[in-house]
């Protein structure tokens, strides 16, 4: 609308209040008209004005699409964790390989990654975007990878872990080895008592085993509980050093055991260590072994009950066996005789033995206690010097007893010794009886167990009645203690 068209507009909106007050009826008609005119002029307006919106919107919507173009990317995670944030994939794509080819060439095995590389759609500004080089770092601060190898796994369980199938092979072949290198022996089978494998396996690097300490682990790694019966003269200290476990473990395996009161017969549990692997071993044997000869006795009736000497000395014999043994770690555990051979003959032995009844006076071998009395002095030292024999205080002309049968050697004074009386039992012991009051025998006389010989006195260096009496073995003085009763 031009500046002509407003101004005859205002002018004819003038007009028309004038002629309203003239002409009402005429006015209406003249209105109508006009009011149409203003109307369509207010159409154009807002033609204008959407149109003007359009432009603008459309000119926005077109900015927002070039930067919402521009500024698309990815999240980028490892598993769970976010590592980065790229434009495209494939800026990323090869970082895993290259992680992967890597520690192959480092640890010399195929490697298994735990993990994958997930993607998110976002936008971000070109300030925020990680480089490849970063995003592979932050993939490797919190790696997480397995490689491919074998386990070797005995009743179910992995024991061990290799990246070599050829690496397990062998050490089970070493364990083989340790009971089948026999010179006497043809070996027949070999093999496991337990169920063994070597299977493909994907596992952490750490579980990787050295194979020296894998060999230990599984000669010692297992554990057997045993039961050991006490016998004389042990203690739980010698025990724990032949099983070689520690007195500790006994005691705490034991809670029922007085360790200072262990009795003959009393049961201990102990837990030892034994190999996590049987190997089991069939073997065809020869070997000879001894065969015992037989005791035959004969009787005669000139020589006494307590004699008795060999006539015909007894030899072994000799049996050659061929045998199919199976063992268990070496230890036998059966034993087939396949083939039996007698080498040489066994020769029984002859014994003869009196049936003679024995006289009073032969020595029993047996002593009696020679007197009865108070033990005043014992076997031993005393002071500075040996006392060889013990003393029995005893009241004057108390009867002293021969300790066993046999024959007088000496009887009468002997210096320091007084009344003195020896006698020869003929068994390799000899008794002396010193300090007598009387004597009751002479030299070269036989005499019984429990006879008496003499009577206690106080004769030679004595300070009172007493017996001193002497035990000799083979000419050499032993303490009486031990003999008389």
């Amino acid at each position: 609308m031009n500046p002509g068209e407003h101004k005859k507009n205002k002018l004819e909106i003038f007009n028309l209040k004038t002629a309203r007050a003239k002409m009402s009826d005429m006015g209406r008609k003249i209105i109508i008209p006009i009011k149409v005119k203003l109307k369509q002029n207010d159409r154009v307006k807002k033609i204008v004005v959407v149109s003007m919106v359009v432009v603008i919107v459309s000119l926005s919507l077109g900015v927002y699409k070039i930067r919402e173009i521009q500024t698309r990317g990815y999240i980028v995670y490892y598993g769970d964790k976010q590592v980065g944030i790229v434009r495209e994939k494939e800026e990323v794509s090869h970082v895993l390989e290259d992680i992967k080819k890597n520690l192959s060439e480092v640890h010399d095995c195929d490697v298994v990654l735990n993990g994958e590389l997930k993607f998110e759609e976002t936008h971000a500004k070109d300030q925020l975007l990680t480089s490849a080089d970063e995003i592979e770092n932050n993939i490797k601060s919190q790696l997480d990878f397995s490689i491919s190898g074998y386990a070797l796994v005995v009743d179910g369980q992995e024991i061990g872990y290799s990246k070599s199938k050829e690496e397990l092979e062998q050490l089970l072949n070493s364990f083989k080895e340790l009971y089948t290198e026999k010179e006497n022996a043809k070996i027949l089978e070999v093999g496991f008592l337990e169920n063994v494998d070597i299977v493909e396996k994907e596992f952490p690097i750490n579980k990787l085993s050295q194979l020296d300490e894998l060999r230990n682990y599984i000669l010692s790694g297992g554990e057997e509980v045993k039961t050991h019966v006490v016998e004389a003269g042990e203690s739980l200290w010698t025990i724990a050093k032949k099983y070689n476990v520690s007195v500790n473990d006994l005691i705490e395996a034991n809670s029922n055991i007085v360790p200072e009161k262990l009795q003959i017969g009393d049961e201990v549990k102990l837990t030892i260590s034994k190999s996590l692997l049987t190997v089991v071993t069939v073997e065809e044997v020869e070997y000879t072994a001894e065969m015992k000869y037989d005791v035959k006795v004969q009787y005669d009736s000139s020589m006494y009950k307590t004699q008795s000497k060999v006539k015909v000395k007894g030899q072994k014999g000799e049996t050659r066996y061929l045998a199919k043994v199976t063992k268990h770690n070496g230890t036998i555990v059966d034993k087939q005789i396949l083939k039996e051979e007698v080498v040489k003959e066994p020769v029984n032995e002859l014994v003869v033995k009196g049936t003679k009844e024995l006289p009073k006076t032969v020595a029993t071998g047996a002593f009696v206690m020679p007197t009865r009395g108070t033990l005043s002095s014992r076997y031993g030292m005393r002071g500075s010097r040996m006392h060889q024999g013990v003393d029995i205080a005893a009241s004057v002309g108390t009867p002293i007893r021969a300790a066993d049968g046999g024959t007088v050697t000496f009887a009468g004074w002997k210096g320091s010794y007084g009344y003195f009386v020896i006698i020869n039992h003929g068994n390799g012991y000899v008794t002396k009886y010193a300090h007598c009051s009387s004597i009751n025998v002479k030299v070269g006389d036989k005499v019984a167990k429990g006879q008496v010989i003499a009577r206690v006195g106080s004769t030679g260096n004595a300070t009172g009645p007493h017996l001193h009496f002497e035990v000799l073995k083979n000419g050499k003085n032993v303490n009486p203690a031990g003999f008389i009763y």
